[in-house]
């Protein structure tokens, strides 16, 4: 069954993360970060697919990822500076691995990088039922001649005849304009519908029957799940703890951006289940039959971690 899983992030220095760190990560490769002067590695047992994709205007170096990042730390200076967005985004395992690729990069190229994003792209397909691809985005255009753009600029407020205007203060009025719209209110909204859109015709012209959709669990009308009342029989210490795990999975459905994402989920826990106990499997089967809801996934990593 196709699903549809498509989170943005930002990469900040303000959360204390950085771009060389992230990228190694995602790709599986030795990247050495100038800021600190280490290596960062985080070895993978199934190597990751990795491509970069470059925009018009941008130089040959930005397919190399080592020194994109750090170029992109580098300029990006600020104390509260996004190095990048990335998203995760569910390949439908309806298709083949050339199938998930094309559709992926042909989505890739004309969301992102006809706009002049760089892309750093990393498919993970670690478990055949999981496939999925995480995707690093610059945040600054490049310029004709190939150095870094502009994400922005002031702009003077004036009067009808043309001259600077001031505040009450005396401070002259200005305005901070976008040249890019990658920020604006909407448009991750507009990209997740952009997926779904491309998927749904590739579905279409392979002949396929499966759809998938970006709306929230409310818009489809999915009905969270209702608690029990507590009373005071021998019941009442477990309904009251299936009430607390009631009101974790509401607060978890309020986070999903569609019904499908609890098939990710369920995929991933298939793979999670071999390092569980059989007490711990128990738990989990039992949970999911009495709720029919997600699981939230990184809560069970966290436990995993304990």
């Amino acid at each position: 069954m196709a699903i549809f899983h498509m989170n943005f992030k930002n990469i900040s220095a303000g959360d204390g993360r950085s771009a060389v760190a992230s990228a190694s990560y995602r790709s599986g490769e030795v990247l050495y970060r100038d800021a600190d002067e280490k290596n960062y590695e985080y070895p993978r047992v199934v190597k990751p697919e990795t491509f970069i994709m470059l925009p018009e205007n941008a130089p040959e170096w930005a397919s190399d990822r080592e020194r994109l990042w750090n170029e992109v730390e580098a300029k990006e200076n600020k104390a509260n500076s996004r190095y990048a967005k990335e998203f995760n985004i569910a390949l439908p395992v309806e298709l083949s691995d050339e199938e998930q690729r094309e559709l992926l990069t042909n989505y890739i190229q004309e969301t992102f990088v006809d706009s002049g994003m760089v892309a750093d792209v990393a498919i993970h397909r670690d478990h055949p039922e999981n496939p999925h691809a995480h995707v690093m985005l610059t945040n600054r255009p490049f310029n004709a001649d190939g150095t870094w753009g502009q994400k922005a600029k002031t702009e003077y407020i004036l009067d009808e005849n043309g001259n600077k205007t001031r505040t009450e203060q005396g401070n002259i009025r200005q305005r901070k304009v976008w040249l890019v719209d990658w920020d604006k209110p909407g448009k991750v909204d507009e990209w997740r519908g952009q997926w779904a859109q491309v998927v749904n015709q590739y579905f279409e012209l392979k002949k396929m029957p499966d759809r998938i959709s970006e709306k929230t669990l409310k818009e489809q009308g999915i009905e969270l799940p209702a608690t029990k009342h507590v009373g005071v029989n021998n019941q009442a210490e477990e309904r009251a703890e299936y009430n607390e795990l009631v009101k974790e999975q509401r607060s978890n459905l309020s986070r999903q951006e569609n019904v499908d994402e609890k098939i990710v989920a369920e995929r991933r826990l298939i793979a999670l289940k071999e390092h569980m106990s059989f007490k711990e499997k128990g738990q989990v089967a039992k949970l999911g039959k009495e709720l029919q809801t997600y699981i939230e996934i990184d809560q069970l990593r966290d436990k995993q971690r304990m």
